[in-house]
């Protein structure tokens, strides 16, 4: 089973939403407080991933510091590469909206500064945002890569900060945590495609506009699973509190789709897709 990739928000609503009820805790139906504000902390955590992954993917950077726009980004962006050393700057520009061939509409910039190489050890890398949207969902604020790689071993963390409003407007929340990322394939080739990552953090914090605070933790015997070829997460587990009621999103067991499941307050897991 698996879970969507960032535009859950739609489809997650209108499949949780038959489940919805005013009780605060019990059972494995979720009340409509812990619903939504699940559903806001996942957008927010496959926003995070796809631009992470519209970044690593739109770049060739290597341990040797080369650098350079890919031939054919797959997500239909122009990028373009500030000349000289470093420190560089990377643009991704969706324009007024492009269609990648995942059928995600994004518009906007992504604009990142790099210290060094993204593969280099101490190096940083530094992510913010230009009118970007991806399916109607507007992202401010910033991603902060540092390299933290020993050896043979490929590892970052991340500080994500910043704020997403939905499609209209008529909502918003804001989102911030630290995650650690090691690259567990692709090791030792510059085939962009074939890397796959494992995602982890103690805890993520969502408020939402009306002051609800959700805290979102990755299980450790089950860190997150994001392929460089699937729009999807598709592996792992996280818990997402909402005061004393919690939410366990399972991703699946590694295989691509846009299938997962949850579990309310510890009842019995339903399945649900994007």
């Amino acid at each position: 089973m698996k879970k969507k990739n960032l535009l859950i928000a739609l489809t997650i609503v209108v499949s949780f939403t038959a489940c919805k009820k005013n009780t605060a805790s019990g059972g494995g139906v979720a009340d409509s407080t812990t619903l939504d504000i699940t559903t806001q902390a996942m957008i927010s955590d496959n926003l995070n991933e796809d631009a992470n992954t519209v970044f690593t993917s739109s770049v060739n950077s290597d341990s040797t510091g080369s650098l350079g726009a890919r031939p054919a980004p797959y997500y239909n962006a122009i990028v373009t590469i500030s000349p000289g050393v470093f420190p560089k700057t990377v643009t991704i520009n969706f324009g007024t909206g492009t269609t990648s061939p995942d059928g995600i509409i994004r518009s906007g910039e992504i604009i990142a500064v790099l210290s060094d190489s993204f593969y280099k050890t101490g190096s940083y890398d530094t992510l913010t945002f230009n009118n970007y949207t991806v399916n109607g969902y507007h992202k401010e604020g910033t991603i902060v890569w540092t390299n933290l790689s020993q050896g043979g071993t490929l590892a970052w963390t991340r500080v994500d900060s910043g704020t997403v409003t939905a499609p209209g407007g008529l909502s918003y929340w804001h989102h911030y945590g630290t995650t650690s990322v090691l690259q567990t394939g692709g090791i030792g080739d510059n085939n962009l495609p074939d890397n796959v990552y494992s995602i982890s953090w103690n805890s993520h914090t969502i408020v939402n506009s009306a002051g609800v605070t959700a805290i979102s933790v990755v299980l450790p015997i089950t860190p997150l699973e994001k392929k460089a070829d699937c729009p999807y997460i598709d592996a792992g587990q996280l818990v997402i509190s909402v005061g004393s009621n919690q939410m366990l999103i399972n991703f699946g067991d590694g295989t691509c789709d846009d299938i997962a499941s949850y579990s309310y307050n510890n009842g019995s897991f339903q399945n649900f897709t994007f």
